[in-house]
């Protein structure tokens, strides 16, 4: 039980490291749930111009979001 301590002692984080693993799970959590919506809204979606321009408006504004936060922590 004394080795975690000493273990937990030798590794640092930053706070950019904590920051970036932070981003990239959010950015992993929001492509799983884009798959997911894209496929439920194709299935069970009434389809034509409206379900692409949700389709659409959503990539979009999660795109531009993740950027903004990627550019906000570098």
């Amino acid at each position: 039980m004394e080795y975690i301590p000493n273990i937990l002692g030798k590794i640092s984080f930053s706070i950019k490291s904590i920051a970036d693993l932070v981003l990239f799970l959010v950015a992993t959590f929001t492509a799983i749930a884009t798959i997911i919506l894209f496929f439920h809204w194709k299935k069970y979606g009434m389809g034509g111009v409206s379900l692409a321009f949700a389709e659409l408006i959503y990539l979009v504004v999660s795109v531009v979001l993740i950027v903004v936060a990627f550019l906000a922590i570098n």
